[in-house]
């Protein structure tokens, strides 16, 4: 059986993988790098790695107010146990979408959170990750930061044992 100290060395690999997973999205990539009206027509960005620490956090941390391009914060937001198996726990996992509001509209078929909330829930809702269990979308709610900032939060969650 996994002891604690083994699930969170679980979780920092499963936030390594999550990030990768995201940096080759080239959708993703180019809702957050980009803040044209048009960022999925934008040319493929051939070193997505600059997005990580600017666009993709793995912490929690607000913009610069001068800051352009949208950014998610990748988050590993607890442990629980689960109360119907004691054995097991589950692994909060947490997506903070934000974007300067000035960039929500865009000229594709829906407004820039959206579109990247999309490009997250098709990339690991039901995803096979570290635990015993499929990361699952359980909900999401609004962010609102301040009058330049707002977003959307995406909660999913995974079962580890204990």
């Amino acid at each position: 059986m996994a002891s604690t100290v083994d699930n969170f060395q679980i979780i920092g690999k499963n936030l390594v993988t999550i990030t990768n997973r995201m940096l080759n999205n080239q959708n993703l990539c180019k809702l957050l790098y980009y803040s044209t009206k048009q960022p999925l027509s934008e040319v493929n960005i051939s070193n997505t790695d600059i997005l990580l620490d600017t666009h993709i956090r793995l912490y929690p941390k607000l913009p610069a107010l001068d800051t352009k391009g949208s950014i998610i914060n990748v988050i590993f937001d607890g442990f629980e146990t689960n109360q119907s198996n004691e054995n097991t726990v589950i692994a909060t996992i947490r997506f903070d979408i934000i974007c300067p509001v000035d960039e929500w509209i865009i000229d594709e078929s829906s407004l820039r959170p959206f579109l990247i909330m999309s490009e997250l829930s098709s990339m690991f809702n039901g995803y096979n990750i570290g635990g015993i269990g499929k990361l699952r979308l359980v909900r999401s709610e609004s962010l609102i930061l301040s009058n330049e900032y707002s977003g959307y939060t995406m909660v999913f969650i995974n079962h580890a044992f204990n």
